[in-house]
């Protein structure tokens, strides 16, 4: 007997494991990104509009290409054996006006936090599987569809 599983989402409240950024320190230019592996799309799985891609934490840092071509889409990226006690995260779009942002983490001990923006320091309790929901934000208007990058370090 096989037992289907879900995943879900759950809005909270942010909370103090946010670490402060510095705008300086999550800024990317071209010469820092020929150092970082691109993954391949073969670990997309799309799933009632959410766009789900596993990662293995030990290849970080990343650089993911990913295209949005619907309005209410998201991408569900699932860090697997992430180790570090923090994790930082950025959106990259040439489309100064894509309206996408860090919805929510999910942490090894499966507790949710969020909303963010498009750049994310965060404290990691333990090791263990962390996702990262990217998604529309509803507090600002701007396009959701077109194609956009996320470094995960």
């Amino acid at each position: 007997m096989s037992e289907k599983k879900t995943d879900s989402v759950i809005v909270s409240e942010q909370s103090a494991n946010t670490l402060p950024s510095d705008s300086q320190d999550l800024k990317i230019n071209n010469d820092s990104l020929k150092t970082i592996q691109k993954i391949d799309n073969d670990t997309d799985e799309i799933k009632n509009g959410q766009i789900i891609k596993v990662v293995d934490g030990e290849k970080l840092p990343l650089l993911i290409d990913e295209k949005f071509t619907d309005k209410n889409q998201k991408l569900v990226l699932k860090i697997r054996n992430y180790k570090k006690s923090s994790l930082k995260a950025s959106i990259l779009s040439q489309n100064n006006k894509m309206n996408i942002r860090f919805n929510q983490i999910k942490t090894p001990d499966g507790k949710f936090d969020g909303p963010f923006g498009r750049d994310l320091s965060y404290k990691i309790p333990k090791n263990g599987e962390v996702w990262l929901i990217i998604g529309k934000n509803l507090m600002a208007e701007g396009d959701i569809v077109g194609d956009f990058s996320v470094r995960i370090e």
